[in-house]
């Protein structure tokens, strides 16, 4: 995606304007932090697929730290963005996307990117809920401080943006600018980014009984 958005191409002003500010995106965000998080998956599983004892090395000792960390990333980051990306981007998109994909991205990224950045990480962090035993955190306050990092840098990244540009990098935000619905959007996807954490417990409830939480548990 980013060496689509090389050489002649960047004549139109359009693209020009993507490609300056592709890093202002939530989703390119959310992209950047599912792969943090695959690579830190791999980094965890590597001892275990060389079936390396992990009492026989002080670096193996520390992944451990590691295999926890992964988890609250898990919980805080990946799961609630994910979702919130896909829940927020394709109802917007279906009812008009040039409020929030406007057509002439089709010119430097393909349909095959917009799926892979929208849609892909839906089933990743579904995949992962099923597949990676957890159990509910004793205090969220750890994971709520994660989410609130990310979500007030962000608005800081957004209007740093419009500050220095004049523009914001979804057009929803240019025709709300300066009404009331704009601070009510802000709001709502904050309240939105909350609810979609809070409902992978139940989820991971449901998933995994108590026992093999408290499992889990023991083992981490």
């Amino acid at each position: 995606m980013f060496l689509a958005m090389r050489g002649d191409i960047l004549k139109d002003p359009d693209i020009a304007n993507l490609q300056a500010t592709q890093f202002k995106y939530m989703t390119i965000w959310n992209v950047a932090f599912q792969m943090i998080y695959s690579v830190m998956n791999l980094v965890c599983d590597i001892p275990l697929v060389l079936k390396v004892k992990e009492e026989s090395s002080s670096v193996i000792y520390y992944l451990k730290y590691l295999r926890k960390y992964r988890k609250i990333l898990f919980g805080a980051v990946i799961f609630p963005t994910g979702v919130a990306v896909f829940t927020v981007f394709w109802p917007i998109y279906l009812y008009n996307r040039e409020l929030i994909f406007p057509a002439y991205i089709d010119k430097a990224l393909s349909h095959t990117s917009n799926q892979i950045m929208h849609t892909a990480i839906l089933p990743i962090a579904l995949w992962e809920l099923l597949f990676q035993p957890r159990s509910k955190p004793s205090s969220h306050v750890v994971y709520l401080a994660h989410m609130a990092a990310i979500y007030f840098s962000y608005l800081i990244v957004l209007f740093t943006n419009y500050a220095e540009r004049g523009t914001w990098p979804y057009p929803i935000f240019s025709q709300i600018y300066g009404t009331i619905y704009f601070p009510l959007i802000i709001t709502a996807l904050g309240v939105l980014y909350v609810l979609l954490y809070s409902v992978q417990w139940p989820l991971t409830s449901l998933i995994y009984n108590t026992n093999s939480c408290k499992q889990t548990k023991k083992r981490g």
